[in-house]
């Protein structure tokens, strides 16, 4: 296994409630009755390939008008139970005990607290105090695989360290009854909640990381962002987030190359992001469609769960893992429009 940051078996830590796709059709159906263009939006909602999702509150809940304050305290709350829940699931999983963590990453973009999610969980957790603390919030869907690039660089700096990602996303906070843009109609289809987490160490088996990649592509601030109001966050994306995507895809097979990564990767840990993402990224790189058959189940059962899809889509991997030294790839988007991909093989 040698002295490299391994990447353990992650945890994953689903809400109660259960939401079918057809469910949330009917009720923007019913929310937007007189809406122009009521049919190009539900069949957009449909084209998701979202089946079902978890959420926090149930969606008679969820659908019901709340203050920005009321959002974040539910945040604040359901946030923290469901992080310490999938953090303690992520320590059993490598052996681990919280003595034992020194660093702690914790990603989230679906809501604000001061202190952090992290302080708050490190906290209930009983985490040392020395323990070092990153929180990134504004990474969006890229987080998951933002957080192992990030731990990468931590474990070149500090040999031996051992490291805890938490990743804590309550989308279904961000719905808003009033809003009826197609943004609006398509994130009320997609999004889903839950939390993942995953130790980092060099002594386990799991994927071996190797090396990180990340791109910003200039003039696309607005392709993935929120708008923020009195009431909170409003979701929007451009449909030529595809695009943007498809235009990433030469610069990151040229960086492969470059680094001697796996320009045909053996297996691959993809964000969802939606079925047209996954087309272009299929398409860009020449990875065949089949490879992306754990993140189609992860997005048809619990939806796009941004910074917490690699985690559930490495966490199917370990099921039937691949072949020690087989190389693999994670990759995923989210605002700015970022483009973050990590190489890696498996390592038993």
């Amino acid at each position: 296994m040698g002295n490299m940051p391994t990447v353990c078996r992650p945890s994953l830590s689903l809400p109660d409630h259960v939401v079918d796709l057809d469910d949330v059709v009917l009720h923007m159906q019913h929310q937007h009755s007189e809406h122009p263009r009521l049919g190009t939006a539900l069949r957009l909602m449909r084209s998701t390939s979202v089946a079902r999702r978890h959420l926090i509150d149930p969606l008679e809940i969820v659908t019901t008008p709340r203050t920005f304050g009321q959002r974040m305290r539910r945040y604040a709350e359901e946030g923290t139970r469901l992080g310490v829940s999938a953090a303690k699931q992520a320590l059993d999983e490598a052996d681990t005990v919280c003595a034992e963590i020194d660093n702690l990453i914790v990603v989230s973009c679906t809501g604000y607290l001061l202190p952090g999610l992290d302080a708050y969980i490190a906290n209930q957790m009983g985490l040392e105090s020395r323990v070092r603390r990153l929180s990134f919030t504004q990474v969006g869907c890229a987080g998951g695989a933002y957080s192992l690039a990030r731990a990468q660089e931590l474990h070149k700096a500090h040999t031996g360290a051992v490291t805890l990602i938490v990743a804590v996303e309550l989308s279904s906070l961000s719905y808003q009854a009033g809003d009826s843009s197609i943004a609006s109609f398509v994130s009320t289809a997609l999004f889903g909640d839950a939390a993942a987490a995953v130790v980092i160490r060099d002594d386990r088996p799991g994927f071996q990381l190797n090396d990180a990649y990340e791109d910003l592509t200039h003039d696309s601030l607005g392709h993935i962002s929120y708008v923020v109001d009195e009431l909170g966050f409003h979701f929007d994306t451009n449909p030529r987030i595809s695009r943007i995507v498809a235009n990433a895809m030469p610069q990151l097979k040229e960086w492969l190359g470059k680094i001697g990564g796996p320009v045909d990767p053996e297996f691959l840990i993809s964000h969802t992001g939606g079925p047209r993402i996954m087309h272009e990224v299929s398409k860009g790189l020449q990875i065949p469609t089949d490879m992306f058959r754990l993140s189609e189940k992860s997005l048809q059962g619990r939806g796009n769960t941004a910074s917490v899809v690699v985690f559930d889509v490495l966490r199917q991997t370990f099921e039937d893992p691949p072949e020690v030294g087989d190389s693999g790839l994670i990759i995923a988007f989210g605002p700015g429009v970022t483009t973050v991909a990590v190489t890696g093989s498996w390592v038993g």
